[in-house]
C-alpha cells in the first residue's frame, strides 16, 4: 500500500513540488522580513534587492520562451511548398496541334530533403485552363504524378481524373451580362482554377527522400494556361493544435516551460545552500547527516590516533632513564670495590 501512496501524482505533487515551493517562498519571505526588520535602513539596499529578483525573474521568464520556440521551429514543418510546374510537349509536324502528352518535370529542392518525415502531406496540382470550347468538348482527362528520390529513384506515383465544371447555356449568358465590364476591362478572365489531388496522405521516407516530381496531362487537347504544385502538410495532434490555436498552445507552452526553469533554479539554489531541504531528503531515503557528530567522530578519531602513535616514544623514553640508572649504579659500585 505503501507504493501505491507514493504512486498517487496528487501526493507526489504535493511532497515533491507543492511542500518545496511553499516551504521555500515562506522561508525567504520570513528571512527576508527578519532582515528588513533588523538591518535593511537604506533605499539603496531595497533597490539592489529588487534589481536582483527582477534580474531572476526576467531571465527565467525569456529562457521559457526561447526553450518554446526553439522548440516550435524544430517541431512544426513549413506548412505548404509551392512549385510553378511548366509544361512541355512535342508539337506535330505537319498539323497543327499537339502530338504529345504535356509533361513537366519540378525540382522540389536542391538539398537532401524537402519534407520532414513521418508527417503526411497533401499534394495538388492546380490547373488553369480557359473555358474554351475545346476544353468544354474534352471532358476527362487523366493527370499523373511520379515523386522520385535523388538518383531518378522511384517513391510513389499516382493519377487522377479531372475536367472543367460544367455551366449551362443560361448561367453562362447570366454569367457573362454580370462580369461584362470586369471582363471588358481585363480585370477577370474567362477561365476555370482545377484543383487535382494526387496524394491525400503523402508520407516522405527518410531513407528515400523525395527531391524531383514529374507531372503529365494524359490529354493531347487540352488547354492550359499556368500550372503549379502545392504540397500542404496535413496536421493531426499536437501539430494541429499548434497549428491552428497559436497563442493557447504557446500561453501553455511558455507556462509549462516558466514552472521546470523555476523547479530548475530553485533546486540550484538548495544545491548552492549545501544540499536539498531535510524532509526531501527523508521522502527519497537519503540518509541525513549531522555535521556536528561528524565534526565530533573526527576530532575523537584524530586524538585516538595521536595517543596510539605517542605509545611508542613513551616506552622508548622509560627505556632510556633505566639505562641511565643502571650505568650510574655500576659507577657508584665500581670505586667501592676498589
Amino acid at each position: 500500500m505503501a507504493v501505491f501512496g507514493y504512486m498517487n501524482p496528487f501526493k507526489v505533487y504535493r511532497d515533491f513540488v507543492r511542500s518545496p515551493i511553499e516551504s521555500f517562498v515562506s522561508e525567504q519571505y520570513t528571512g527576508y522580513k527578519k532582515k528588513t526588520n533588523e538591518s535593511i535602513t537604506s533605499v539603496k539596499e531595497l533597490l539592489y534587492r529588487a534589481g536582483v529578483v527582477s534580474v531572476f525573474l526576467s531571465a527565467i521568464l525569456w529562457i521559457s520562451i526561447f526553450l518554446y520556440v526553439v522548440f516550435y521551429y524544430t517541431y512544426m514543418p513549413n506548412v505548404t511548398h509551392v512549385r510553378p510546374v511548366h509544361l512541355q510537349f512535342k508539337s506535330c509536324d505537319e498539323n497543327m496541334g499537339v502530338c504529345s502528352f504535356p509533361s513537366a518535370h519540378v525540382q522540389l529542392t536542391r538539398r537532401t530533403h524537402m519534407l520532414m518525415s513521418s508527417q503526411p502531406y497533401r499534394i495538388k496540382l492546380l490547373l488553369e485552363v480557359p473555358e474554351s470550347q475545346i476544353n468544354k468538348d474534352l471532358g476527362m482527362f487523366m493527370v499523373c504524378a511520379q515523386m522520385r528520390a535523388s538518383g531518378g529513384v522511384l517513391v510513389s506515383s499516382s493519377c487522377r481524373s479531372a475536367m472543367l465544371r460544367h455551366r449551362s447555356k443560361l448561367h453562362q449568358i447570366m454569367r457573362t451580362l454580370v462580369y461584362a465590364p470586369l471582363l471588358i476591362s481585363g480585370f477577370n478572365e474567362e477561365k476555370q482554377i482545377i484543383q487535382v489531388e494526387l496524394f491525400s496522405d503523402f508520407e516522405d521516407d527518410q531513407t528515400l527522400p523525395v527531391t524531383d516530381a514529374y507531372v503529365e496531362l494524359q490529354s493531347r487537347f487540352v488547354q492550359v494556361l499556368s500550372c503549379e504544385l502545392q504540397i500542404e502538410a496535413h496536421f493531426t495532434g499536437l501539430r494541429y493544435v499548434m497549428y491552428y490555436w497559436p497563442k493557447t498552445s504557446a500561453i501553455i507552452g511558455i507556462s509549462s516551460n516558466l514552472f521546470f526553469v523555476s523547479l530548475m533554479f530553485i533546486l540550484s539554489w538548495y544545491h548552492l545552500q549545501d544540499g536539498l531541504p531535510d524532509f526531501i531528503k527523508s521522502k527519497l531515503g537519503i540518509e541525513i547527516k549531522n555535521e556536528k557528530e561528524e565534526d565530533d567522530k573526527k576530532f575523537f578519531g584524530k586524538v585516538k590516533l595521536e595517543r596510539e602513535d605517542s605509545f611508542p616514544f613513551i616506552e622508548e623514553e622509560t627505556l632510556l632513564e633505566e639505562f641511565q640508572r643502571l650505568e650510574e649504579k655500576k659507577k657508584s659500585i665500581s670505586p667501592t670495590v676498589e
